[in-house]
Order: structure tokens, then sequence, then C-alpha cells
């Protein structure tokens, strides 16, 4: 019975879901978005960067809970919908359609996100500004890129040929609960290509990765009576 009673709860939120996805599409998508990528930078601090929960940077969840919001909802709902009719109107049904899908996404969809997001953290949530954007850019873009492209076009490939187009997005922010965690992880290493290869090298050893040096935790804002 309980079983029973969980599939029937389920089923009325997925209904609920479908409902506000045909009324308020774009919102709706933004909703779903800021869920996950807020819960994928909370993934990234509690698991991978290893804090207690009173170290949580909650600004930076909530900005990047934001970039879910203001850009992955929006620019995701349109883009995949409009990559769906321009493709189907050019290639017709079939492995060219798919291939043209997955090309397209890959070389223009797949760099846009990367670059916005790190843009995003650097202009809202550590505020390192232009110079810090293009000191993150040139040492980080080609190997965040790298690692996408060795998960997105596989995942991509099923979510085009499997899943509806209207919830496709919905579909990539799924995956994207991990992907955020990454990225959010990456954005917020100096070097975390360094990083990254100091972890494997201690793991290799038998050492722990915890060992490995953390990144500083925000600094906390004075009261306002603390100069007095």
């Amino acid at each position: 019975m309980k079983g029973l009673s969980l599939n029937a709860r389920m089923n009325r939120i997925w209904g609920a879901y479908e409902r506000q996805l045909s009324r308020r599409p774009v919102l709706t998508q933004m909703a779903t978005s800021c869920l996950l990528w807020g819960t994928g930078d909370v993934l990234a601090q509690r698991a991978v960067e290893q804090r207690r929960w009173s170290e949580l940077d909650a600004r930076r969840v909530v900005c990047t809970a934001a970039f879910g919001a203001a850009f992955m909802g929006p620019v995701g709902h349109h883009w995949y919908h409009q990559l769906d009719v321009i493709c189907a109107k050019l290639f017709g049904s079939g492995p060219a359609f798919l291939a043209a899908k997955l090309i397209a996404d890959t070389a223009i969809m797949g760099p846009l996100y990367v670059v916005a997001f790190y843009a995003w953290g650097c202009a809202l949530i550590d505020g390192s500004g232009l110079e810090g954007f293009k000191k993150k850019i040139t040492q980080d873009f080609i190997p965040t890129y790298t690692a996408e492209l060795a998960v997105w076009p596989l995942f991509q490939a099923f979510n085009f040929t499997r899943i509806p187009v209207e919830h496709q997005l919905l579909a990539v922010n799924g995956a994207t609960l991990i992907d955020a965690c990454f990225l959010s992880w990456a954005r917020s290493q100096d070097d975390w290509v360094a990083t990254a290869s100091e972890a494997l090298r201690c793991w290799r050893q038998g050492g722990s990765v915890a060992e490995l040096p953390k990144q500083p935790l925000p600094p906390k804002l004075d009261s306002p009576d603390s100069s007095l």
C-alpha cells in the first residue's frame, strides 16, 4: 500500500508539473533550473569541498541557483524548441536530424553554457570581474569544455531520441545536477585541473582527498557595531 501511495503522489506531482509546463513553460523551466542548479552547488560544497553545513557559502548557492533561473531556464527552453524546429525543417527526420542537433548543441550551446557560467561567477559570485573572467577562461575553458564533451554528446543523443522536446530541458537539468556540482567546484578553484590531479595522485598513494588543502571560506561580514 505504501508503494501505491508513493506512486500516486509522484503521479500527482508530475501531473501538476505538466500542467504548469503547459500553462507557463518558461517560468516552469526557470523554477526547475533554479532548484537543480542550487542543489548542484550545495553538493559541490558538501560532497566535493567537504564543507560542514555551517561552512556553506549561502550567497554562492543563491547566485548559482539564480544562474539556473536566469540563464538555463529561458535560454535552454527556447534553445531546445528552436533547435528541434530548425533541424526538422533542414534535415527532416532520421540520422541527419539527430546528427545536426548533436553538432549544433555541442558546438554552440556547449561552449556558451561554460562561458556564461564563468562570466556569471566572476561578476556575481566571487566579484573578480573582467580580469578574473579573462584569467578563468584562458586557464580553464579548454579543460572544462573537454570534460563536458566526455559526457554531454552521449547524453544528448539519448535525450534527443527518447525524450519529448518539451521535457528535454528537464532531462538536461536532471543531468546538470551533477554537472552543476562539477562546474561550481571547478569555478571555485584557482586551477581545478591541478587540484584534481593532486587529488588523483593522493588517492593512488593511498591518502585521503580530505587531506588536500581546501579553498578558503568566504570572509564573514562584520556586524554593524563591531567597529564601535
